[in-house]
This record gives C-alpha cells, structure tokens and sequence, in this order.
C-alpha cells in the first residue's frame, strides 16, 4: 500500500512541477513584486480662460510605453467652468502600471467638441502604489479644440515632488 502512496505523491509532485505550480488567467500580465503596481490614479483639471462645454465628451487614457491601456476615464455631461478646478475624477484601472512604467508612460487625452468648443486647462494627476508610495504630475496650458482635439502628454517630465 505503502509503494501506491510513494506512487500516487510522486505524479502530483510532478504535475505541479510541469505546470509552473502556479496558474496565471490567459492574456493578463504579470507584475514584478519588486515595482510596486498602481491601485489609483485621479486627475483634476483646473480651466483657464476657455471651460469644457457640457456636450464636449473628455476621454484620458493612461498608456504603458508599449501603447497598452492601462487605465483610463471619461467625462461625458459635465461642464467645466471658465476659470475654475474640475475633479478630482478617477481611473477605471485596466491593466498593469508600475512605479518603473513612469518614466515611459504616457496620457492620451481626447476631447470631442460640440461646435466651436475650445478648452484651455492644467491637468494634476496623482498616483497611489501598492507599497503606498504616491506621485504627482502636472501639465499646464494644455489646449484642445476642433483643429487638435487629442494630446499625448509624456508623465517622466511632468512630474513634481
């Protein structure tokens, strides 16, 4: 009975092994536990002169350097009024986003304007880790408008103790 037992350890012990003894979900990245990985990210803009028309959707993507979404919001309904600070507004995070993706990470945002909407703003965007480190970055003087209504703002330069 003893032999059985040897038998029966020794095949598990085996497919464990020949399996990674771990199970990852097909398409999903792995994250490096030694790059602690984004649990938040909430952007709040301040208008200048020119505010955001309510009918003017706001889309903000936040990319990895290989292009791959890795959060992003939207703003649909809201007006932002001359001269004042809209927000704070959170990502919907979708994919992994590490302290390292920083230095290469972009913001793609795209404004949809209704008619002749034009909108000038600084964008602060702040980030959460999981070892509960937080960065800052901010974008000033940003405008978009029915000539350029999408920009995509590198994170390396804009970021701020």
């Amino acid at each position: 009975m003893s032999r059985w037992f040897v038998i029966a350890v020794l095949a598990a012990s085996l497919t464990a092994a020949g399996c990674g003894g771990a199970t990852r979900a097909a398409g999903t990245a792995t994250v490096s536990p030694v790059f602690p990985a984004l649990v938040s990210a909430v952007a709040t803009f301040v208008s200048t002169e020119h505010g955001k028309d309510a009918d003017s959707p706001l889309t903000v993507d936040l990319l990895r350097s290989n292009a791959e979404l890795a959060g992003n919001l939207h703003v649909i309904g809201t007006k932002f009024d001359d001269n004042s600070s809209s927000g704070p507004f959170s990502f919907s995070l979708s994919g992994p986003f590490t302290l390292r993706d920083i230095d290469t990470g972009q913001l793609r945002v795209r404004f949809v304007p209704d008619g002749a909407d034009e909108w000038t703003f600084d964008l602060h965007l702040n980030m959460r880790f999981t070892d509960g480190a937080g960065r800052n970055f901010l974008w000033r003087g940003v405008r978009l408008d029915n000539t350029s209504p999408e920009r995509v703002l590198a994170l390396a330069p804009a970021r701020f103790p």
